[in-house]
């Protein structure tokens, strides 16, 4: 059990039973988008889709289930998916939405150079692959040079004192690494741990006096404003693109 108490500030913080000064991260995924075009085709860059209209409703879902929490920084990639995520889901917050690249989604192979992939080795289940020394994602970044790059950019945020609560909208690959990080899964978690469009993970990480990290736990993983019991998910994202691609190859 932890308690809640006022710091001078009159926030509010989290103290674990021994003490422990305990920060939370609340991670989102962004909202539903396309990266298949209406000819079934691959999107020329996928790094500036907008939110589809699916999206900026389940956006505007988790607006309303996160009314009322506290958060004193928030975070986004920079990306216009995750940055109309975040400002849709902070609301009237009076807060500054930040960037912070170094959680940017793995990176695709791009140019004239991508393409030909395999629809259910490179596309359906291509992150249970990710374990493998040399697996990339869709022929560009390595799963474990993506991973060693999120974890470094966790470490990173937990060494900075300015937040207690923070808010931060990523991607479901991104997200996928940090709570492999967080767990201990590892490489693993990219298969394991499905990612729901605009979904939403809680995160504690207990410090002692020094600032020494001391625990990781997740508290909460994949909650979803639009669909809380997955009544209408029955695949990863990946497998639902290849299934697109291929109806649209038929």
């Amino acid at each position: 059990m932890s308690d809640i108490v006022q710091s001078k500030g009159g926030a509010n913080r989290r103290v674990a039973i021994d003490g422990a000064s305990r920060r939370r991260i609340y991670l989102f995924r962004h909202g539903a988008v396309d990266y298949i075009d209406e000819g079934g085709e691959w999107v020329a860059d996928p790094d500036v889709v907008d939110l589809n209209a699916r999206g900026r409703a389940q956006a505007a879902a988790m607006a309303e289930l996160f009314d009322g929490v506290d958060v004193d920084k928030a975070l986004c990639t920079g990306l216009p998916r995750t940055r109309q995520t975040g400002e849709t889901i902070l609301g009237n917050r009076k807060i500054e939405l930040g960037v912070i690249t170094e959680l940017e989604e793995i990176r695709p192979q791009k140019g004239q150079t991508a393409g030909g992939y395999d629809i259910y080795t490179d596309i359906a289940f291509s992150h249970w692959r990710a374990p493998e020394d040399n697996a990339r994602f869709l022929g560009g970044e390595r799963y474990k040079d993506f991973y060693a790059r999120i974890s470094a950019a966790m470490r990173t945020l937990l060494e900075d004192p300015s937040w207690h609560n923070l808010a931060v909208f990523a991607h479901g690959g991104t997200n996928a690494a940090v709570l492999g990080w967080a767990t201990g899964v590892g490489l693993e978690a990219f298969g394991l741990l499905d990612q729901s469009m605009c979904c939403l993970n809680v995160l504690d990480f207990d410090f002692d006096d020094s600032g020494r990290l001391l625990r990781k736990t997740v508290r909460a993983m994949n909650i979803t404003a639009d669909d809380p019991v997955m009544r209408h998910r029955h695949a990863g994202d990946m497998e639902m693109l290849a299934r697109r691609i291929l109806k649209w190859r038929r």
